[in-house]
């Protein structure tokens, strides 16, 4: 390993990490020309991790739609380079994307949409050790945090410990509201949604044996 390279990064240093080779080379022009340094231009999650170990940049720009995965090549390069922040670009603000990002230790996404000067702030900001969280994700965080909260719900009979965000969507299931309704209201995709509900079947199905067990030795 160089000599010049610190456990901290090399400050004015940037790996780029997936997207469309055209995609890459427009970013790595935006930011040669504002005199930042790509050490390295790979496409590929195992390739990023190797690249961000051996240069110690400054930073891992990493597309959404990196080859392999973005959350994997996130916790890849966390593991392999320590210390190195990695800021991910995605083709529009997705606060799934967002919080899986950032639980797999991304400093934060930056959209597409604000184009070539957004995304040379976005990384400049990113340089200089801040978080980059768009104001509309925000809130996504602080809900996740709320959504991560326990509550006791009955289901089936059953008491089960939900959290705050399955129990909104359950209680609003019963109310008799379709999946897109849920999510609607709520602010979350369909997918999300589905991915609650399955979660309280599962905890229920995990309380059912439980409690015929437990009557067994009654």
């Amino acid at each position: 390993m160089d000599s010049n390279h610190t456990d901290n990064g090399n400050a004015r240093t940037v790996v780029l990490a997936g997207g469309q080779l055209l995609v890459r080379a427009a970013r790595h022009s935006v930011l040669a020309r504002a005199g930042l340094d790509v050490v390295a231009d790979v496409s590929e999650v195992a390739t990023a991790a190797e690249a961000a170990q051996l240069y110690r940049p400054g930073l891992v720009l990493v597309d959404a739609d990196v080859s392999g995965g973005c959350v994997r090549a996130i916790r890849r390069i966390v593991e392999r380079a320590p210390g190195i922040p990695v800021l991910v670009v995605a083709l529009e603000l997705d606060q799934e994307i967002l919080l899986a990002a950032v639980r797999a230790g991304a400093i934060g996404v930056v959209s597409e949409t604000l184009g070539a000067h957004g995304l040379l702030r976005a990384v400049e900001v990113a340089l200089d050790g801040e978080t980059i969280i768009p104001r509309a994700g925000v809130s996504a965080l602080i809900e996740q945090v709320r959504g991560t909260q326990q509550e006791y719900t009955s289901v089936d009979g059953f008491e089960l410990q939900l959290t705050r965000r399955e129990a909104d969507v359950f209680a609003r299931l019963r109310e008799g509201m379709t999946t897109k309704q849920i999510a609607y209201e709520l602010g979350l995709s369909a997918v999300t949604v589905r991915r609650h509900l399955a979660s309280v079947a599962r905890k229920t199905r995990q309380a059912r044996p439980l409690t015929l067990a437990l009557e067994s030795t009654s």
